[in-house]
């Protein structure tokens, strides 16, 4: 309330406290989905046509379904990436290359778009003065589709599953690294801060073809031509 300017510094009794973080158990942490799983909910068919097109890109880019929901026409690069807006503690918005499995998807949702046009204007806005994300319904939409085709890990006595649209994230830099990509090549596709010294003060780029092949390392366990 302080940072929003709600209340003046420094007048709450709550200012510089908080609950202690609890780890989860070891079977109780968010997973990727597997393999079979990705399968299961690539052959679907969702009430909503265009989550197919969303889990698509999540699995193939390992970007949020946020940074993928508020892609606009403009996001599109000409030379072939996405351009994601910053999420979480990134500072600026990052370039990820097409994926070869996306290339029919995305020029069928640029197609007839103006620069300033929503790639999903599928997914219903967020209700004016409600505090929720523009994803928020394809989440939620996402959620009822995984549920009715039985991909669940619940844990008992936790609300939250252990699988969600993250678990595309999570299973998009596991394969990467099975692949054999570098660590801090993947760190920079998926938007995670090098963890190196090096990484993250003397790093001046990497090439295209390095984030390229990173992206066209993972590949689904389905054709994923479109």
């Amino acid at each position: 309330m302080e940072t929003r300017g709600y209340v003046e510094t420094g007048t709450s009794p709550w200012s510089g406290q908080s609950l202690p973080k609890v780890q989860p158990k070891e079977d109780e942490e968010e997973r990727p989905f597997t393999d079979e799983e990705i399968k299961t909910l690539m052959e679907g068919e969702p009430n909503q046509a265009y989550l197919k097109d969303v889990m698509m890109i999540g699995a193939l880019t390992g970007a949020r379904i946020d940074a993928i929901i508020n892609l606009k026409r403009k996001d599109i690069s000409e030379d072939g990436n996405f351009r994601f807006k910053p999420q979480k503690r990134e500072k600026a918005s990052r370039l990820v290359p097409i994926h070869s499995g996306l290339e029919g998807i995305v020029a069928r949702l640029v197609k007839g778009k103006k620069p300033d046009d929503d790639l999903f204007p599928e997914c219903p806005p967020v209700p004016e003065g409600k505090a929720q994300e523009r994803s928020s319904p394809a989440s939620k939409a996402f959620t009822y589709y995984r549920r009715n085709l039985g991909i669940t890990d619940l844990v008992e006595g936790k609300r939250r599953d252990r699988v969600n649209f993250h678990s595309f994230r999570r299973w998009f830099i596991t394969k990467a690294y099975q692949a054999n990509q570098p660590e801090i090549v993947v760190q920079l596709v998926v938007g995670h801060k090098p963890q190196s010294i090096s990484g993250s003060v003397y790093l001046g780029g990497l090439t295209r073809e390095q984030l390229r092949d990173c992206v066209e390392a993972v590949r689904l366990p389905i054709d994923s031509t479109a």
